[in-house]
Formats: C-alpha cells, structure tokens, sequence
C-alpha cells in the first residue's frame, strides 16, 4: 500500500504556494499575469513556471523561506501521515509546489518523499532557473512512476489532494480523499471528503476501510462524505 499526499491546500492551508510567494515579496502583479497568461493558452505550465521564478533572482533562500509562517501546517495533518507511517505504508507528497517549502514539510510531517519542483540557488541565492518535476496536469504519471518504484498494486493506494489537478491522481486511487476541496468536480471523484480540521477526523473511515481491504482484497469502496 502507499498513501499519496498533494501539499498545498491539503497539508498546508495556503492552495498556491507560487502566487503566495509572490505576494510576499511584492511581485504579485507580475505573477498573477504569468497565471492569466497560463491559464488562457498564451504560455504553457513550464513557461509560467521559469517566468515566476525569474522574477525572484537575487533573492535569498532565508526571505523566500519567511513565507512559510503565514502558510501553516493543517492541524491533524502530522498525525494524519502518522496513521499511515505506524502502519508501514509508505507516505509521498506529489505537488506542483516549491522544494524549498516541501522539503520542509516532508521534514515535520515525516514524508517518505516529495516530489515537486525546485528553484535553483546558488550560496543560498536563487538563480531566477527552476527544475520542473510536476507540471499542473502531470500528476498522475508522476504517480504511476512512483507505483512502479514502491511495486504497488492498483488496488492499495491512497490519494489526498484539494484540487482539478489532483482528479487524475484520484482516478488512479482505491480510495480518495478531497481535502478542503476547491470545487464541486474535485468534491464529486473522492470517495471521502474532509472539510474541517484536524483533518485526521478521517482516520476512523480509512481504519474501517483498511479493515474491508484486508478481508476482501479486491473490494472497490465508495463511501458517503463523512
């Protein structure tokens, strides 16, 4: 088994890590644009994404950083990933997020691994370049890889996530979970719901439907919003 976590708007309260950032160090205009211009067709993910992260060249790893204290951790969330930790079951975040905020939660949470994409520093100095690992539509291949590494079955994998994006990882999944979710489509493909914090409320669902999964193997669950 292995359990899938998106980060933002899911383990962290703030959904848009990027225009968040942007916000904080006063470049929101241009960010916003960038965003407008991705979501209109004019520029693809990957675009959007080195346009962002040019606008912070020159900046410090310790300012960027400093963004984390208006983004706090969902309450529940640690014990959450714990439920799964204490039983052996791998935990990995997906996300479209920053390395420079998720290595951190990776780190307090207690994350197996994340993958995201990564800004370049140099001497702790952002380079204005980015390596991207997870486009906006890319999730549910990052996923697949990660089945293949961890040698999961299709029936053992659980997905947490917020928004459209994280609807192919969903699709994948014996059991999802939409955390906070951010529009009736996401709401409609889980199969549990969380909408109040702490978020480990779930817990007593996924003990009883880990309980189903190991009596009957191949059961396919769908259950009521809890």
């Amino acid at each position: 088994m292995i359990a899938v976590f998106d980060i933002d708007g899911t383990l962290r309260r703030v959904a848009d890590p990027w225009l968040h950032l942007h916000r904080h160090l006063g470049t929101i205009n241009l960010g916003e644009g960038f965003y407008r211009r991705f979501i209109s067709g004019e520029i693809s993910y990957a675009e959007m994404a080195t346009l962002d992260v040019s606008t912070w060249k020159g900046i410090s790893r310790k300012r960027m950083l400093q963004c984390l204290d208006t983004n706090p951790i969902r309450d529940g969330a640690y014990r959450l990933v714990q439920w799964f930790r204490v039983r052996h079951i791998p935990c990995v975040g997906i996300s479209t997020g920053l390395s420079i905020f998720n290595d951190i939660t990776k780190t307090m949470l207690g994350l197996d691994e994340v993958i995201c994409n990564a800004p370049v520093f140099s001497e702790d100095i952002c380079t204005g370049t980015v390596i991207i690992n997870v486009e906006e539509q890319g999730k549910a291949n990052v996923l697949r890889q990660i089945l293949q590494r961890y040698e999961i079955k299709d029936n053992e994998i659980f997905v947490f996530g917020d928004s459209r994006a994280d609807i192919p990882m969903f699709e994948l999944a014996s059991v999802s979970v939409a955390v906070f979710p951010r529009s009736e489509d996401v709401a409609g493909k889980a199969n549990l719901i969380v909408d109040i914090e702490p978020i480990d409320c779930i817990c007593d669902k996924l003990d009883s439907i880990l309980g189903i999964k190991h009596r009957h193997n191949n059961c396919a669950i769908k259950d009521d919003k809890p």
